[in-house]
């Protein structure tokens, strides 16, 4: 009696432990599955251009989709959802299946200063985007009236300090890239300066060549037209590096060190997609970037191609939450 009790027993616990060992096998099966997908991508991959077309960044994702796509081995097509700074396209991409098909070329305003400035934007980037690669920066200067009475950086200071309120700026509103950047300015030369705003990089830059406003950051490429024809001129570069394309023109850093301001356009996917899809992601817009042709476009836009990792892109956007934070916090700025 006792021997079948005990060997009842010592069934039971085998047939426990097989049960154990097949529900760690389906469990890890599963979660293999939704990391390392067989197969991806299996249909066509939508980047998602959270401005109108025809600007900077649709041109540049119309670019790099051609290669992506003979990499990937499925059409890649591009789909502008402009609108609220670039907040409407990225939040579409933030809530999206974390599946790979969906990606947004967002930019440091849609990343950075729309969630920071604008408390109605409903994601946050670190916890709901993932960084796939940062794909191109953008050569921005600070711009002046042609007719404005200072020749550098440091000239125009000394007349806005001289004048506090006198001088104006323009951006393209509070939640734009650029009047972050205008705030870091004014904070690090110590001057006050009449804020402007306009709907547009267009409107701005229109209104700069016509002597309504004294200062603009904004991209090379768009001045370089009005800066031959002495409507506007270059009193300095906002990067790090004197431009290729205006070696004459000294940085902003020359003069103030430490002020810097880049723009940035980058993939982000939605947080939850697998890091096997990331990886393959990153690499079909890594060999984009670094085609002849494709460095071409970005010379002839005064864009300069990267093409980083993930850990590169993430870095990037951790050091620009950091100090476009700060800055916000002296400036007070929000949108109301």
């Amino acid at each position: 009696m006792k021997n079948g009790i005990r060997a009842h027993a010592h069934a039971l616990v085998a047939t426990c432990a097989i049960q154990s060992v097949l529900a760690f096998l389906a469990f890890t099966s599963v979660a293999h599955a939704q990391t390392a997908p067989a197969v991806y991508p299996t249909r066509a991959v939508k980047i998602i251009v959270p401005f109108v077309s025809g600007g900077a960044t649709d041109l540049v994702a119309r670019a790099i989709a051609i290669d992506m796509a003979k990499t990937l081995g499925q059409p890649v097509v591009v789909e502008n959802k402009p609108g609220n700074a670039g907040a409407v396209g990225a939040d579409l991409v933030a809530k999206s299946p974390p599946d790979g098909y969906m990606l947004c070329l967002c930019t440091v305003g849609s990343l950075i200063t729309a969630p920071l400035l604008n408390p109605a934007v409903p994601y946050r980037t670190q916890r709901d985007l993932l960084p796939v690669s940062l794909v191109n920066t953008v050569e921005l200067g600070l711009f002046a009236r042609g007719s404005l009475p200072a020749a550098n950086l440091a000239e125009f200071v000394a007349l806005a300090k001289a004048s506090p309120g006198r001088y104006t700026y323009a951006t393209t509103g509070v939640d734009g890239p650029n009047y972050l950047a205008f705030q870091l300015f004014l904070q690090r030369a110590g001057i006050e300066m009449l804020h402007v705003p306009y709907k547009g990089d267009g409107q701005a830059v229109v209104a700069l060549a016509a002597g309504e406003v004294d200062l603009f950051v904004g991209g090379l490429q768009s001045a370089q037209p009005l800066m031959k024809a002495g409507r506007v001129k270059a009193l300095a570069m906002t990067g790090l590096q004197r431009s290729k394309l205006v070696p004459e023109v000294p940085t902003a850093t020359e003069t103030f060190p430490g002020y810097e301001h880049s723009v940035w356009s980058g993939v982000v996917v939605p947080t939850g997609t697998s890091p096997a899809i990331v990886a393959k992601l990153q690499e079909a817009i890594a060999s984009a970037v670094r085609q002849p042709a494709m460095q071409d476009i970005f010379e002839q836009n005064g864009v300069v191609g990267v093409g980083g990792t993930p850990a590169d892109f993430a870095a990037v956007i951790q050091r620009d939450i950091a100090k476009y934070t700060e800055v916000q916090k002296r400036a007070g700025a929000r949108v109301n």
